[in-house]
Order: C-alpha cells, then sequence, then structure tokens
C-alpha cells in the first residue's frame, strides 16, 4: 500500500547559492520520479527568497520515503539543515486522481 509523506526540510542559513545552483538537478531528479511526487514547493522569506522546502510524496513506507528524500539532489548538496518526513493524510480538496 501506497502511503503519502509531509516532507518539511528547511535550508540552511546562509545557502541560497546552493539552492541556486543544485536546482536544475532538483528539478530534473523529480521529473524523473514524478510517479513519487504529489506536489511541492518552497518556503518564502519576507524577501520572497527559497529558505526551505515543502514536499508530498507517496511511498511504500516510511523508509522509502526517507531514502527517496535523501537521494534529491538539495539534500545530497547539503542544503538541508534539517529534514522531517511525516505520514500524511489529504483529507480537504483532495483531487480524486490521487
Amino acid at each position: 500500500m501506497t502511503t503519502m509523506f509531509a516532507v518539511t526540510a528547511i535550508d540552511k542559513e546562509n545557502h541560497l547559492e546552493t539552492r541556486l545552483r543544485t536546482r536544475p538537478a532538483h528539478l530534473q531528479f523529480w521529473d524523473d520520479n514524478a510517479a513519487a511526487m504529489v506536489l511541492a514547493g518552497p518556503f518564502l522569506d519576507a524577501d520572497g527568497k527559497a529558505t526551505g522546502s515543502l514536499m508530498i510524496v507517496k511511498a511504500q513506507d516510511q523508509a522509502a520515503a526517507e531514502a527517496l528524500v535523501a537521494q534529491d539532489p538539495y539534500a545530497e548538496a547539503g542544503l538541508f539543515e534539517s529534514v522531517v518526513v511525516r505520514p500524511w493524510n489529504w483529507v480537504i480538496n483532495r483531487p480524486e486522481t490521487i
């Protein structure tokens, strides 16, 4: 059974350049793993600059979700100060295709 997981990843302070440099590889990784990606986007600071990521991913279990997120080029580049992966249930406004 596939479960959804909410992933909150907070960037290390002063690592915007790492995010920008790694973004093309990050986007390609998730394009290649599109079946696992439900939705995603960055957290923003008051100036509109990215400071972290929120992702909802599908995986067989917690370990598989954590392993997938660890392969994200952002994670491999050392962008994140912290990453939390939690089981998540989409209740309100859930598309029928999920």
